[in-house]
């Protein structure tokens, strides 16, 4: 078995990766929850100034349209930073199997019972793909923060065509604008994750992922006469 040493960095290493998977977490989870609340505020705030008429006039639509642009401009900010988030917990999540995988080569014995993920066997825990299904990047978190900032874009579209158009063609066009901004922000979640996907496997295919062998040192050789 390799040098105590060995073992004590690697279980180190093992368990700061997951103090930082866990901060990702928490930090991920925290700048959803307050992106929602506040979209969530001001579509109340909204439709509680356009619906009563007060302040009356036009300052009401007006203050409607500047909490909207305010939500959208944190919805692009919280998006760009979810998509930093989600990247690092990935590569997280790959540094965490790679370590796993060389403690279950340190101990062949017990790797039937190492039930998370490793190089060696998936397990029934398997990491979720780099390349995966557009819609489960529509439904991750940031695919959320996607629709909100779609749709507020949609309603940008339709109040602006209101003031110009029919209700028709100012519906079609915010149908468009929607549809055309939850593309581009899946195209930046997927170009992200391509990038990521990319770098993992660079370090996976020019490291030696094979423990090298304790170097103890040669017995002396016995005396002769």
């Amino acid at each position: 078995m390799a040098d105590d040493t060995e073992l004590t960095i690697a279980l180190a290493e093992y368990e700061h990766l997951r103090e930082l998977s866990r901060t990702v977490h928490d930090q991920s989870t925290a700048r959803l929850t307050f992106f929602l609340a506040v979209a969530s505020g001001a579509t109340a705030v909204s439709a509680g100034l356009i619906t009563t008429g007060g302040p009356g006039g036009r300052l009401a639509p007006a203050m409607a349209a500047g909490l909207g642009l305010l939500v959208l401009l944190l919805g692009v900010f919280v998006f760009a930073r979810q998509i930093e988030l989600n990247d690092r917990g990935r590569r997280y999540a790959v540094a965490a199997t790679v370590l796993r995988t060389y403690l279950a080569r340190r101990a062949p014995a017990l790797s039937p019972f190492i039930v998370m993920p490793t190089l060696d066997d998936p397990g029934p825990f398997a990491p979720e793909p780099f390349h995966r299904h557009w819609f489960r990047d529509l439904v991750s978190q940031a695919g959320m923060i996607a629709l909100v900032n779609s749709a507020l874009l949609g309603l940008a579209a339709t109040l602006g065509m209101l003031l110009a158009g029919p209700a028709w063609l100012a519906a079609l066009v915010a149908a468009v604008v929607a549809t055309t901004s939850v593309a581009v922000h899946l195209r930046v979640i997927r170009r992200r994750v391509a990038r990521s996907a990319a770098l993992v496997g660079t370090v996976l295919t020019t490291r030696p992922l094979t423990p090298a062998p304790s170097h103890t040192p040669p017995a002396p050789s016995p005396r002769v006469g």
